[in-house]
């Protein structure tokens, strides 16, 4: 590893992107018209009504989620935007979380 970057061009590296937009959408409607399909058969109302509720809120959920790769080990990791940070499932190191981007816990 080089030592002599910045400390500016060694944090860019975790890059996170947010998730969500088509893709949540998607697997939402997804959820959605199996929760329907499954409750139609009488006995699947206790599946397919959680299935409906999950349906609705998964893209909500999905555009809070952040995704991209660990600034020390490469690791893909994925967090909620909401929280400050997170430790790496791989190298267990603490990430920081700002605007929507994983940096180094700066020590």
């Amino acid at each position: 590893m080089n030592t002599d970057k910045s400390a500016e061009a060694k944090n860019d590296g975790g890059r996170g992107k947010p998730v969500g937009g088509l893709t949540g959408t998607a697997i939402g409607f997804i959820l959605i018209a199996i929760g329907i399909m499954v409750s139609l058969t009488g006995v699947g109302l206790i599946v397919g009504i959680p299935l409906i509720l999950a349906g609705v809120a998964y893209p909500l959920i999905a555009r809070s989620l952040i995704r991209g790769k660990c600034p020390y080990c490469g690791k893909n990791v994925s967090a909620m935007n909401s929280k400050p940070g997170i430790n790496c499932p791989g190298c267990g190191r603490h990430i920081v979380i700002r605007d929507k981007k994983y940096f180094e816990a700066q020590s």
